[in-house]
Formats: C-alpha cells, structure tokens, sequence
C-alpha cells in the first residue's frame, strides 16, 4: 500500500460514531429481517409439508452451500477491504458470473450421480438456484459495504426476505412442493436484483457500458482468482465443515432425524445476528485500522471478543432453561429435542459467530492463506467427531461434532489473530 493510501485510510479512521452506529443499526435490521426470514422458510416448510421436507431442503443446503462458498472465492471479503482500489466492480462480477456457473454445473453432476429419490434431488437442483441469485447480490453488497452504504445492503434484504418468503409460502400451501416453493423464492429474488439492487450499483459505478466493463475485467480476472484463491478454499472447508455432520446424520438417521436437526440449528443461529452486523460494519473499518494503526486494530478486535462472550454467556443460558419450551411451540411436537441438544447447537452457534469476528480481523488484514491450514484442520477434526459419534449417538453425535470443530476453530483464529499482529 503507497503511502498516499496509507494516509488516507489514517483519515477515513476519523469518520464519526454516528455513522458507525447507523451501520450497524442498519446492518443488524437487514440481518434480523432476512435471517428471520430464512428461519420462517423451515417453519413454513414444516407446518405447511413435514419434517421429511425440511430434511430435503436441510440437505440441498448442506451440497449447495459448500459448493458455492468455494466457487464464490468469498469476494465480498475482499472486495470490502480492497482500500487501495486494486480491482473494480466489474472485476468482482464478472469473476463472480463465472464461479456461479461452475457451481450450478457441479450441484447438478452431484444431483445426477448421487442416488437420491427424484424429488429430493429436484429440491437440491431449486436450491442450487437461489443461491446463485443471492451469490450475484452478494457482489453487489459488497461494493456497497466498500462505500460504507451498509444502510442500502439492509434494505436490499429486507425486500428480498419479504418477498422471497410471502412467495414461497404462498406456493407451499397451493402446491404443498419444497420445489415450487424455493423456485417462487428464486423468482422473487431474481426480481428484487435486476430492477432494485443492479440500477444503485450502476449508478455507484458511474453508468459505465457493459462492453467496456467485460473489457476492462478480462485483463486483471486471472489476478483476482489467485488472490481469492485461498479463501476460497478456506470458505469450502468450513462449509463442508457444517454440512459434513448433516449428510452424515441423513445418513445414518434418515430425514426425519436431520429435519429435527436442522430445525434446531435454524433456532440457534438467529444469535449470528448481532455478531454478522458487527463484522459486516467492522471489516472494511478493520483493514483500515491494520494498515494505519496496529495498536487500535488489536484494541478493537478485544473489544469485539468481550462483546461476544456477554452475548454468548446469555444465549447459553436461556438455551438451557427455555430452549426445548420455544422449538417445541414453534415446531410442535413432531420435534422432540433435549435441552442437551439445543444448548449444544447454541454453543456451536456462538464459537463459530464469535470465529467469524476473528475472520473478519485476519481477512482485514489479508492474511488469508494462514486461515487455509486451520480450516483444514477444523474439517479432519469435525469429521473424525462425527465418524466416531453419529452412528451411535445420532443428532447429539452431530452436535458434538460440531462443537469439537468450532472449540478447535475459535482457538487456532484467536491465536492468529492476536499472536501474529
């Protein structure tokens, strides 16, 4: 970084508090609306259809989701804390354009060899197209994160998760399909991209026409790709990470028992909330602070970690004492749960959040090949958990498993983070 950059992100430190607080105030808005929406998607998918559904969908997640972590080459996170303006918006969308269709090919020769019921495997192919739609806004947030319009990502959200999810319940209870269901998500999505998201990022970009912009791209995708190329792997492990322990639970439980599963889960990851507005708001924040000011980057990643243990602490507790009480009264009977295995999920919940904000100090200051090694690691460990612990234990298997990998994942990240800035 030139030393004209260096003080200008020395300046852009000084932005006020108000701004801050806006940021996040809008971040966790738009968080809260669309992870609640996300949630109610398993709700509806339970109440209108049934538990085996919610197995299928959980399962079209568990192959989508590493897939697309590693062909998105997590380019949001660079392109955040990109201060310096190496690369331009049309270099992200077109690196972007070009993983989504590879991950779309590899859903589909997975959906074709694997020998699962036809319906399932259409279920898988429906998710693999909603996440392609959402991994084109996610680019779009990214340049918007750049430019610490965080209160624009918030709003995009909120549409999306509306509508996505009045769509997909309207399709459930007419067509009582998973398939039609999630392609009425996908539709609604797609909608919200092409006429509000893409016109704000056009206009940030300066109206540029799409030839020069496919131009302009070609020359520096090669470059981009090597630099993401490590977090890309990184993002593939963890998601193989948390879908590892599901595919093993279908498996060896059957649908029904990675339905309640999963259900569990949605329930404990509604705490990733607060921890995603702050790392969303802090990232670009953060790679600022590591190349003008160590000194206040290690002071904020501490108090980051103090903010997170306050709120750990408190969703331990209430998992514990009313967690079986509220997945009972939101998915009725049929999800009979321990209060062993709620805590435990809340407990993987709250390691990996509190993961991500340490990630999100390594990604800052672009140390991303460091997090390879340990995600690798977090996978061996995870699935020598569930190899050993599934196949007796079942869902309270897939918990430990997970716990084991998120223990192990907090540790090694602190240790990065703190001993080697």
């Amino acid at each position: 970084m030139t030393p004209t950059t260096i003080e200008n992100a020395g300046a852009s430190l000084s932005l006020g508090e108000s701004t801050v607080r806006r940021n996040i105030a809008s971040t966790l808005a738009g968080n809260l609306v669309f992870s609640g929406s996300q949630w109610l998607i398993t709700v509806a998918i339970a109440r209108l259809g049934s538990m085996a559904m919610v197995g299928q969908y959980a399962l079209g997640l568990a192959v989508c989701i590493p897939i697309f972590a590693f062909t998105g080459l997590q380019i949001r996170s660079v392109q955040a804390t990109d201060c310096a303006g190496a690369y331009r918006f049309a270099d992200y969308l077109t690196v972007r354009l070009a993983g989504t269709a590879c991950a779309l090919v590899a859903v589909a020769a997975v959906a074709w060899l694997t020998p699962w019921r036809r319906d399932t495997a259409l279920v898988v192919l429906a998710v693999a197209c909603a996440r392609a739609v959402d991994s084109f806004s996610d680019v779009v947030y990214g340049l918007f994160q750049l430019r610490d319009r965080l209160d624009l990502v918030a709003r995009a959200m909120s549409i999306r998760a509306v509508g996505g999810l009045a769509a997909l319940v309207l399709s459930m209870a007419v067509f009582h399909s998973t398939v039609a269901a999630v392609a009425a998500l996908s539709v609604v999505w797609l909608a919200a991209l092409l006429i509000y998201e893409r016109p704000i990022a056009l206009r940030m970009e300066g109206g540029r026409r799409a030839a020069q912009v496919r131009v302009a791209a070609a020359v520096t995708c090669r470059q981009l790709v090597a630099l993401c190329l490590p977090l890309a792997f990184v993002l593939l492990l963890l998601g193989a990470v948390t879908s590892l322990p599901r595919v093993m639970l279908e498996r060896h439980a059957g649908e029904q028992s990675l339905g309640v599963f999963s259900a569990v889960a949605a329930i404990s990851g509604a705490i990733g909330l607060l921890y995603s507005a702050l790392g969303q708001t802090a990232l670009p924040r953060l790679a600022r602070m590591f190349a003008s000011n160590r000194e206040l980057f290690r002071n904020t990643m501490a108090r980051m970690m103090l903010f997170s243990a306050a709120v750990g602490m408190a969703m331990l507790a209430g998992a514990w004492f009313w967690g079986v009480r509220l997945v009972a009264m939101v998915y009725g009977r049929q999800s009979a749960v321990t209060a062993e295995l709620v805590t435990g999920l809340v407990a993987v919940g709250v390691l990996g959040n509190t993961s991500s904000l340490l990630g999100a100090g390594l990604t800052a200051s672009r140390r991303f090949r460091s997090q390879l090694v340990t995600a690798l690691m977090i996978l061996l460990i995870t699935a020598a958990a569930g190899a050993w612990l599934i196949p007796g234990w079942g869902a309270r298997g897939a918990m430990c498993a997970g716990l084991a990998g998120a223990c192990f994942q907090t540790v090694a990240y602190g240790y990065l983070c703190w001993g080697r800035s």
